[in-house]
């Protein structure tokens, strides 16, 4: 599973996480009318509601009144209502993440797809530990707390005379037919949203820009590059997504170039790459030396005890060179291959 289809499906479970970890806002509301779940859906079961635009509305309204007439505490159950639908709007940014890691052209879209589904997950944690600290504060009174465990205990043994198994196969089924559709759509966008961009994510060997493997050791044998038998340095990051590889040695000036399965791979190379020869480096450091690219490129330049060392990717292909002259001919190779245009 790629690093986009795991943030999807996480931004999508995260949807009916929210609903589950809110939900005691609303079980606190039919406390205080002195009912449960299941008698509500009755009770609610054969209204029928304007349709259309006005359907929301009449329900939400509804709802208010409804509760307004058998809550022992309207003014609270107002606003637990009102806290309840505030409380489902991390549901939403759920949905839109998953929107965004699927339609985004930003190179760290996964990144902070991630960053957000985490702070959701906090966020969900805490509406938890706010329903407990709610019921240790808001206890029921004891006649409330008889009638309804009355009321559960009966349903309980409705529940025992049916089969329970068949029940949960066919909740389970359902979530996961919804879940599939869900996951399907957004997958479908970002597969769209990236032929859009020129196809970097299909796990393509010819790119957009006609660069391949081939087109490079041409180059590099053009510019006097020994290209026999070279190793690369970094051909171990990823290496079950690396599909080709090329390099060219001029003395003391190294080219090396990868190709690999997916677009989405080569951020997280070229990341590490950086990393690996700046140790020493601070962040702060390391963006200083970073230049932005179009469509959510990126390079890197800098000079490490007087040896320029250059690292950049494009699409699903990442370049590191380095030389101890200057990055005048690395310049004149990206150019020649269509990596750098001006």
């Amino acid at each position: 599973m790629t690093e986009l289809t795991f943030n999807i499906a996480f931004s999508i479970i995260l949807l009916p996480v929210n609903f589950c970890c809110a939900f005691w806002m609303f079980r606190e509301v039919l406390k205080l009318s002195k009912l449960t779940f299941r008698e509500f859906l009755r009770f609610t079961s054969h209204r029928t509601l304007p349709s259309g635009r006005l359907r929301s509305n009449g329900r939400k309204s509804f709802l208010f009144r409804f509760f307004a007439e058998t809550s022992s505490d309207p003014q609270r159950s107002s606003k637990l209502l009102w806290a309840y639908g505030i409380s489902t709007l991390p549901g939403l940014a759920a949905l839109l993440l998953a929107e965004y890691a699927a339609i985004s052209n930003h190179p760290d879209k996964v990144k902070f797809a991630f960053i957000g589904n985490v702070i959701l997950v906090f966020v969900n944690i805490g509406l938890v530990f706010a329903g407990r600290f709610y019921r240790e504060n808001h206890p029921l009174d004891e006649m409330t707390a008889d009638i309804l465990e009355e009321k559960r205990a009966e349903e309980k043994h409705e529940d025992s005379k049916r089969n329970r198994t068949k029940y949960i196969i066919v909740y389970a089924v359902v979530g996961a037919f919804f879940f599939s559709i869900l996951l399907g759509y957004h997958l479908g966008i970002a597969n769209v949203s990236s032929d859009l961009r020129g196809g970097s994510d299909h796990g393509q060997t010819m790119h957009s820009n006609g660069i391949s493997h081939s087109d490079v050791n041409t180059v590099l044998v053009q510019q006097g590059f020994e290209t026999a038998n070279i190793p690369t340095t970094y051909w171990f990051y990823d290496e079950n997504k690396l599909t080709n590889v090329c390099a060219g040695v001029k003395e003391d000036t190294k080219f090396e170039f990868y190709e690999y399965m997916d677009g989405e791979t080569t951020d997280g190379v070229y990341n590490s790459i950086v990393y690996d020869i700046t140790q020493d480096m601070e962040f702060d450091q390391r963006v200083e030396h970073e230049t932005k690219l179009p469509d959510g490129n990126k390079m890197f330049t800098v000079i490490i005890d007087s040896v320029y060392h250059l690292v950049m990717y494009q699409g699903d292909t990442v370049v590191y060179a380095y030389s101890s002259k200057s990055l005048d001919e690395i310049n004149d190779i990206l150019a020649r291959i269509g990596y750098l245009r001006g």
